[in-house]
């Protein structure tokens, strides 16, 4: 009796022993425990978009597809971590009647598509300091010239080397090398926003400013594509989207940006943005030119129990300038553009003139219920007059209306709506793109984790 549990107890002894030394070796193991702590992260988002556009050959749009968007990253291990995410893109139950999916239709630039969406490694071993190498998403400041273009289903990403680094007190350093743009569509010949570049971004920030952040920055792009696609010359014709058929783009410009709480009774906020930046680009034919580009936003945010109301006045102005027998305005190739110049997004590509825009910007951000709301009011006219002289003219006026309800920490649902009204002297307002009164809506609910 006594052997036999002597020998139940070696037996109970050897298993923990093993056990044990299995841990043991899993901890001693660092690619199996950052595996085995990696975190799994997720985003499915569903949007119906609908464009109604007033044309006589471009029928109106209708799409409803589905974002997946599926990642891992690995565990800490000596300050290094994996990160690997994959992104796709589909058209649900045949509604994909907009181009680029099916010709003749108004465009909706969420083409079905299926891509590694972020690779790379990040360092975080050294205090302060992050360091990352692959493909990743960079954004800087408020995305008007770098940005992830989140509102796309298909994200856009860079390959590319970035450090930043916060080990100055008041001071945030960052640093980006790009050798390629992982843009919003990859769709030839005409929604081609993928390019292979030679950029250098840098960007420092000072908040020691009691009244705000201020931000200093110098984005000098380089475009690698072969000349027939810079100039739209066969076989690739309409290779690359216009906004990308540069050689360089050099583009520096200081940023401040800030609120104040005015000394009252009523709890009262000043807010204010004040941006300046200049620009050297030489086009695909060898022109250079210089233009800049002024923001100038002012107003007040109302604190209330249930969240904060404000209103912004904004005059944002993108310049022009004349080389021989063209003009060129001013362009921002890697922003997130849909948050600037109207939802409806005819100014996407900077007009020749140039490009003024005034709006007016109501939000209400009703924290305790999850709900913001906005609306904002644009009057759109060119910066400089037409290329064959003249005053400058007015584009047009729009409207933008959107609300939103967060449910938890993981569920979206949004509403969204854009009516753009042309002012018929200008019909066309760059390329081929038609000035015409045009119409979006979206409707669209989004799990995250």
């Amino acid at each position: 009796m006594m052997n036999r549990t002597m020998r139940r107890g070696a037996r109970r002894l050897l298993a923990l022993a093993v056990i044990a030394a299995s841990a043991a070796q899993a901890e001693a193991d660092p690619l199996t425990d950052a595996l085995m702590k990696s975190k799994v992260s997720g985003n499915f988002r569903v949007r119906q978009e609908s464009v109604d556009l007033d044309s006589a050959t471009v029928d109106d749009a209708s799409a409803l597809t589905l974002r997946s968007r599926l990642g891992i990253a690995t565990a800490p291990q000596k300050g290094l971590t994996a990160i690997l995410e994959f992104e796709d893109t589909r058209a649900l139950f045949g509604q994909d009647e907009y181009a680029p999916e099916t010709a003749g239709y108004a465009v909706v630039v969420d083409p079905e598509n299926t891509e590694v969406n972020r690779a790379y490694l990040r360092y975080r071993g050294i205090s302060r300091l992050d360091m990352g190498l692959g493909r990743q998403r960079l954004v800087l400041d408020n995305q008007r010239f770098v940005g992830n273009v989140g509102w796309r289903q298909d994200e856009q990403t860079f390959d590319a080397f970035s450090a930043s680094y916060t080990g100055v007190p008041d001071w945030s350093l960052f640093y980006a090398y790009v050798d390629h743009v992982n843009g919003i569509a990859d769709v030839e010949p005409t929604f081609n926003f993928d390019i292979d570049s030679s950029d250098h971004l840098l960007n420092a920030a000072w908040t020691g400013l009691k009244f705000g952040k201020l931000s200093a920055y110098g984005y000098a792009l380089e475009n690698e594509e072969p000349d027939a696609a810079l100039r739209n010359l066969p076989p690739r014709v309409n290779a690359l989207n216009p906004t990308l058929r540069y050689r360089e783009n050099a583009t520096a410009g200081l940023r401040f940006d800030g609120n104040y709480t005015l000394p009252l009774t009523l709890p009262v906020r000043l807010l204010y943005t004040a941006e300046y930046a200049i620009q050297e680009l030489e086009n695909a034919t060898g022109l250079d030119f210089d233009t800049d580009y002024s923001l100038i936003d002012a107003g007040a945010g109302y604190v209330t129990g249930i969240g904060v109301v404000s209103a912004r006045l904004a005059r944002e102005t993108l310049g022009s300038d004349r080389a021989g027998n063209a003009m060129q305005g001013f362009q921002t190739p890697y922003a997130t553009k849909h948050a600037f110049n109207g939802w409806v997004d005819m100014f996407l590509n900077t007009p020749a003139g140039g490009l003024v825009d005034t709006y007016l910007t109501l939000a209400a951000d009703l924290t305790p219920y999850g709900i913001k709301l906005m609306a904002v009011y644009h009057e759109y006219a060119e910066d400089d007059g037409p290329l064959r002289g003249g005053a400058p003219r007015d584009f047009g006026s729009e409207w933008n209306l959107q609300g939103t309800r967060q449910f938890g920490a993981h569920y979206t649902v949004g509403l969204k709506y854009g009516n753009y009204e042309a002012d018929g002297d200008v019909p066309v307002l760059i390329g081929t793109t038609a000035n015409v009164d045009t119409e979006k809506f979206w409707l669209w609910a989004e799990y995250n984790f």
